[in-house]
């Protein structure tokens, strides 16, 4: 077995227990969210990092949710007016590009350099970690390879992996996702949550 498959199986059996315990999906992404975070700190390259607040390339490139981490992040905006709409004025702007061409744009919840919903915000985003800042300002423009802390990335995506069973295996795109949620009517969320934009 290769690291990186150890770390993905890693990060499934961290996401699965915390999973178990039941309830909706919104409860089981704040669940694994939580199991999540000392397994993402507690990697040979954390101490390299080069992330810190205020540092927000990372925050111009698309994001895939699961359904529970959407749910978590639409009920979190929805109680901030103006947050609220810039997710569903980004949403609209953005509704008919393809995924490279959000390369560049910021997400809607960075808000003058930090994320206005960092306490939710989802795997990809707590699982990506580099040691060059420098490198990540560069991909934005071009192809250039980031050095990211493969454990985490991994342990990451093996948890996503996990949430992703409750929307049928599914993700989907940060700001559609949101907006789509935010938009629906009460009940109708996992159709919402499918007809928004897929990820990649």
């Amino acid at each position: 077995m290769s690291t990186t498959q150890g770390e993905w199986y890693r990060g499934i059996e961290c996401a699965s227990r915390a999973a178990a315990a039941g309830g909706d999906p919104a409860t089981r992404a704040a669940r694994v969210h939580a199991a999540l975070e000392p397994l993402l700190a507690d990697t040979a390259a954390a101490a390299a990092r080069a992330c810190s607040e205020g540092c927000a390339h990372c925050c111009h490139f698309p994001v895939g949710v699961t359904l529970g981490e959407a749910l978590v992040l639409s009920r979190a905006v929805d109680a901030v007016p103006q947050l609220r709409a810039r997710v569903l004025t980004e949403a609209r702007a953005t509704e008919g590009l393809g995924w490279p061409a959000l390369v560049g744009r910021p997400c809607p919840l960075l808000v003058d350099g930090r994320c206005a919903a960092y306490d939710v915000r989802p795997i990809p985003c707590r699982a990506l970690a580099s040691s060059d800042a420098a490198a990540c300002a560069a991909a934005l423009t071009g192809p250039a390879e980031v050095p990211r802390d493969e454990e985490a990335w991994w342990r990451g995506l093996g948890a996503a992996a996990v949430l992703a069973q409750d929307g049928g295996g599914a993700t989907r795109e940060l700001r559609s996702a949101v907006a789509a949620l935010l938009e629906c009517a009460t009940g109708s969320e996992t159709g919402a949550f499918a007809a928004s934009r897929p990820a990649g």
